[in-house]
């Protein structure tokens, strides 16, 4: 199938009316074709001027179009990804504001939205379907896995690594050096100081583990 522009948004919620205003202001010209939400209640509604067309199990029915999925929970999105896949061939795009400044030594995944005001420094890798939210700034040689979900500025310093399905909430700190578990939860405002374990939720400055979360 030859490549095209078009765009279908998956998830219609409000994280998806920022993905449509993203994806008009990269430089990329998306032509945003509609939003597929499970909701029925949604079918035909309007966001942003873009009308919600379908279903999650409709993605076959556009097999020229380019799919987002615009979800900010690692595990939600990682569930709609593989319900796609299991459709048959399906083309992802990676969405980056006009904005965003970073290196030419910076890799990121098939599927990733990286918003407006974000700095990506040198030598980082993101995995696929990987979030980054609004004003974020990440130092050098960081990796994230997969399904990984940065909430607005978030301050990563350099050396971080991060497991797959992490996610990490508005106005975090990560210190420079240190690991955190895949899937697990980094509480809005946290200052992380030391590695995290796999699956849990930490919150507080410093960060302290205070649950235990299903595996991902």
């Amino acid at each position: 199938m030859e490549k095209t522009n078009k765009l279908i948004i998956v998830g219609g919620g409000g994280f998806c009316r920022e993905v449509i205003w993203l994806a008009r202001d990269c430089a990329t010209k998306w032509d945003i074709v509609g939003v597929l939400d499970d909701n029925p209640a949604m079918l035909q509604q309007t966001l942003c001027g873009i009308k919600v067309i379908g279903n999650i199990a409709d993605c076959m029915n556009f097999p020229d179009a380019n799919f987002v999925v615009a979800v900010g929970s690692p595990r939600t999105r990682r569930t709609i990804v593989d319900r796609m896949q299991l459709c048959g061939d399906v083309n992802f795009a990676t969405l980056i504001h006009s904005s965003v400044l970073k290196s030419d030594f910076v890799e990121i995944g098939v599927g990733s939205i990286i918003t407006a005001g974000c700095i990506l420094t040198t030598q980082i890798s993101l995995g696929r379907h990987s979030i980054v939210n609004l004003g974020c700034t990440i130092g050098h040689d960081v990796v994230a896995g997969d399904f990984c979900t940065l909430a607005p500025k978030i301050a990563v310093s350099g050396n971080v690594t991060f497991g797959a399905g992490v996610e990490v909430g508005t106005g975090s700190t990560i210190i420079q050096g240190l690991e955190i578990g895949q899937g697990s939860f980094v509480g809005a405002g946290a200052v992380v100081s030391k590695n995290i374990p796999p699956n849990v939720l930490v919150v507080g400055c410093p960060a302290r583990q205070v649950k235990t979360l299903e595996e991902f």
